[in-house]
């Protein structure tokens, strides 16, 4: 009885990941879940950027820290997404900061 239980939460499951499939990427990479997100000409964004040594004055949207990819399974490091997930133009230190991060919808 057990397996036949089991049996049909792995097939509904399943179903629901085919029924509303996720888009994990962006034109420039992986759909991110950012530690924070900053305005770009905050003092914390201003410190990050330095970091990665970007220029303030090319940064026009949101700088994210502690990035990590969103997979289409929604499992990994990204799947329990504190903040809006993004779309960030420029990955820097393996995907750990976003520069001109934008917010996606997921899902809908």
């Amino acid at each position: 009885m057990f397996a036949k239980v089991a049996l049909f939460v792995a097939a509904a499951l399943a179903a629901s990941v085919a029924a509303s499939p996720i888009d994990n990427s962006c034109n420039s990479g992986p759909v991110m879940c950012c530690g924070s997100l900053n305005a770009h000409d905050s003092k914390a964004a201003t410190g990050i950027l330095s970091e990665v040594s970007v220029a303030v004055s090319a940064v026009t949207a949101m700088v994210g820290a502690e990035c990590n990819p969103i997979t289409g399974i929604g499992a990994g490091t990204g799947a329990n997404c504190g903040t809006s997930p993004v779309c960030c133009e420029q990955n820097f230190f393996n995907q750990l900061v976003g520069v001109n991060c934008s917010p996606v919808n997921i899902g809908a």
